[in-house]
């Protein structure tokens, strides 16, 4: 007769099993399969949702002439296969070549990816991927779906509010945000608000009248001082637009927006506590852009 399951499984698990294979199989089936010139070598490159897979492109054949070191070669291009995770890209660019002076248009050469790895102590490190290919169609097809596949990450956010604070870090804080942040923010299509802070309680006058449903996030730069006056500010706008008296805060009503704090000023432990013990200012500028390192509701414990 027919042979059976020695331990049958239960109604509909077979197909339920069946349709997670199916779903994984078409998560990971490619998008994009093409030919890109990347570091010196043509390269076969594939894209799906979740990465960048490439692989330097074989000889057609083994000659009978071949010494040991280009057998040697040979045999490791069939298994060196580079990948990066789609989660890890924060821009996509396409790359051109300009005169001097010329602001659009020249002549395209690829497509950049910029990401960001990680390294020893928590660090997060900028990095760039080109992917050169000279075919116009060939490469606006490929930043395309790129874009498209880093536009539906979850969390990414699109526009922040940022407050600075000059007097922080012995008044290093705009130098800061203007040399080191703005330009990431900016490479990654993250719009912004700036106010720059000029009197002490400002930062609460701005969040009192401040439109916040037009942002995913705000991000202060500064000290101890400037980041809990952000804190300050954003509990009490929750609480004013949810009704609730302001004296009253056993119980107080949580932000709907989060908050990411670049550290600026000399007194920042109780700050770098809460960011999970990050310090560094290209770190905290990727997890603002990634991840949103520090949510409001684990700030306002302290």
């Amino acid at each position: 007769g027919a042979r059976g399951d020695l331990f049958p499984k239960a109604p509909g698990a077979r197909e339920e099993g069946a349709r997670a294979a199916n779903e994984k199989e078409e998560e990971e089936e490619p998008l994009l399969r093409g030919i890109f010139q990347i570091g010196k070598q043509s390269c076969d490159v594939v894209l799906s949702p979740q990465r960048l897979s490439w692989r330097p492109i074989q000889p057609e054949r083994l000659r009978q002439n071949m010494t040991l070191h280009d057998l040697i070669f040979y045999m490791g291009l069939q298994q060196n296969e580079e990948y990066i995770e789609m989660k890890d890209v924060f821009s996509i660019k396409l790359k051109r070549r300009r005169f001097v002076g010329q602001q659009k248009g020249g002549l395209l050469l690829g497509v950049a990816i910029f990401l960001c790895l990680k390294k020893e102590g928590n660090k997060l490190k900028d990095s760039i991927i080109d992917l050169n290919n000279l075919s116009e169609d060939h490469c606006h097809l490929w930043f395309r779906c790129l874009k498209e596949i880093l536009n539906g990450l979850p969390n990414r956010p699109k526009s922040l509010k940022v407050f600075v604070n000059p007097t922080s870090h012995r008044k290093e804080a705009t130098h800061i945000y203007y040399e080191q942040v703005a330009p990431l923010f900016k490479l990654a299509d993250i719009r912004t608000d700036v106010t720059v802070t000029e009197y002490e309680g400002h930062t609460l006058a701005v969040l009192e009248e401040c439109d916040l449903t037009s942002f995913h996030g705000v991000v202060c730069v500064g000290g101890d001082g400037t980041a809990s006056e952000v804190a300050h500010g954003l509990l009490l706008r929750a609480q004013m637009d949810v009704g609730k008296d302001c004296d009253d805060m056993f119980e107080p009503a949580r932000a709907q927006i989060p908050l990411g704090i670049i550290p600026a000023g000399e007194s920042i432990k109780n700050m770098r506590k809460a960011a999970y013990s990050i310090n560094d200012i290209m770190t905290k500028n990727f997890f603002h852009i990634l991840y949103w390192a520090v949510w409001f509701e684990y700030i306002i414990q302290y």
